[in-house]
């Protein structure tokens, strides 16, 4: 599939917080935008309306992304940090975007997100920030003291807590969803909503017309 503006979008803004933070991220907004001002290049956006909104909501975000670092009291120190761990059979690997040592010498795994913020309910049922818990844990033998999405355009941090005995449900739905995987489970699941903009509608039997 072609990558959506949004995704496009949400990639951007991925690599130029990485990039800042990689480079020390003490050259102060100018170099942050800089980096920005590359990498919508990179990305291929045009002039278009809606690349343009894309656009200003991206500077308004950087701009504010900046002010909270610069009173924040934790410190970055690992960006797109890779995790591997085995859970029974399986080999489960991810990357986290950031983790933060905070004053009082804990961790904070941190995931940005550009979307809309999750709902009470699937805060409660979450599984990525559980499994960068466990990862955390397993590869790095890293305890962290929290877990939280980032929603860069919004500036707001949710955190995500769960309990021992939620990891542990946790890791069953896991098992559970590679088990699926391995007996090459994959039932359709239609929805006119899904399928209307799905770029292999009009090849796909399951397709909602």
């Amino acid at each position: 599939q072609e990558p959506t503006i949004h995704q496009r979008f949400g990639i951007v803004l991925h690599q130029v917080l990485e990039r800042f933070h990689s480079s020390g991220g003490d050259d102060g907004l100018p170099a942050l935008m800089e980096l920005f001002e590359a990498s919508w290049r990179r990305a291929g956006f045009g002039d278009s309306d809606d690349e343009q909104q894309f656009r200003g909501r991206a500077v308004e975000a950087l701009e504010r992304y900046w002010r909270l670092e610069r009173e924040s009291d934790s410190r970055p120190v690992w960006f797109e940090r890779s995790f591997a761990f085995r859970l029974g059979p399986h080999l489960l690997r991810g990357r986290v975007d950031r983790v933060d040592r905070r004053p009082d010498g804990s961790y904070e795994l941190i995931d940005y997100k550009t979307g809309k913020a999750k709902s009470a309910q699937e805060l409660r049922e979450d599984v990525q920030l559980s499994l960068y818990q466990m990862g955390a844990r397993e590869a790095w033998q890293l305890e962290t003291a929290a877990q939280s999405y980032f929603y860069v355009l919004t500036g707001e941090k949710v955190p995500v807590e769960h309990s021992e005995e939620e990891l542990a449900r946790v890791r069953t739905t896991i098992a559970d969803i590679a088990g699926g995987i391995l007996k090459q489970e994959f039932e359709p699941t239609p929805s006119a909503e899904v399928c209307r903009f799905c770029d292999y509608r009009i090849i796909c039997p399951a397709a909602e017309k």
